[in-house]
């Protein structure tokens, strides 16, 4: 009998916890129909891999925020979920979910974030865009926008978000607006529509091209994986093993090869380094106070 697989984006919730043989892989996103693209092949590839354990169907499981991802956690509407560090530990506070492997995506292990002025801006350091207005990707961007957070916050700066680049920015305050996309972020900074701006180290590169020298970095922050593979709280221990297995591998077949081609040239699988996580884990508090988690 061919295996079947289901692919179904969910906004709402769902009236019923996972059933026999199904796996499903959660992510968030407001637009379903694309993320349900992206999650397709590890969908097919985990429920053919999983076969020998009872599994005949995978889904693709979307839904709106960390919140209601934590709540299919718990319920079992999702069992693995794949995302960036800061969403992936927040999430996991809440629901207890657990971290099972390293993804390189696109051909990264982890990333920074820098934060960029014009080589004419005169600001040197961070303290220097006091008063001024930064440019972030979008509320709900790791690199763009969580990361250059913690370090201006920890930094003893006071972050106030704008309407506009427009709105008045007073002089102990650092104003900030979303640009919409790392490359607005770029563009808006070289046409001096902002003072500043935020995105990963990748990103700033190869996006600033041949305009990389009227560009200066006045921080980095610090560096962690570039995404994790998580799984429910309640997940039987030998069939997660199964799943780290089959994903841990995959970059040794041809079959597991095409897969991670199709999977957002997915480079490889792998153990989550020893203390990569540190630095985010020490930022706990910040991580809870930004989703409005508590104990």
């Amino acid at each position: 009998m061919m295996k079947k697989i289901l692919i179904i984006g969910l906004i709402l919730n769902l009236s019923s916890t996972t059933l026999a043989g199904t796996l499903n892989i959660g992510s968030i996103n407001t637009e379903p129909a694309d993320e349900i693209k992206k999650f397709l092949p590890l969908a097919t590839y985990l429920a053919t891999q999983l076969q020998s354990e009872g599994v005949n169907e995978g889904k693709v499981v979307v839904v709106k925020d960390i919140h209601q991802m934590a709540a299919f956690l718990k319920e079992g509407k999702v069992d693995v979920y794949v995302d960036s560090s800061f969403p992936s530990l927040a999430v996991s506070y809440l629901s207890g979910s657990k971290l099972l492997l390293r993804r390189w995506k696109k051909g990264l292990a982890e990333y920074h974030s820098v934060l960029f002025v014009r080589q004419d801006s005169g600001i040197q350091n961070l303290k220097d865009i006091m008063g001024k207005t930064i440019g972030f990707e979008e509320a709900f961007s790791t690199s763009g926008y969580y990361l250059p957070k913690i370090i201006l916050v920890k930094g003893g700066l006071k972050l106030v978000p704008k309407k506009s680049e427009l709105e008045p920015v007073k002089p102990n305050e650092v104003g900030y607006i979303f640009t919409g996309d790392d490359e607005n972020t770029m563009v808006w900074v070289l046409r001096k529509k902002i003072v500043a701006g935020a995105i990963d180290n990748q990103n700033y590169v190869n996006m600033a091209k041949e305009k990389l020298g009227e560009l200066k970095i006045i921080q980095k922050t610090f560096s962690i994986p570039r995404q994790v593979v998580s799984t429910r709280a309640d997940l039987p221990p030998n069939f997660a093993t199964k799943i780290k297995e089959a994903l841990v591998k995959a970059d040794q077949s041809e079959e597991g090869k095409k897969f991670l081609r199709a999977f957002e040239m997915t480079t490889k699988f792998d153990e989550i380094p020893p203390n990569s996580l540190t630095p985010l884990t020490e930022s706990k508090e910040f991580i809870k106070a930004t989703f409005g988690i508590k104990e």
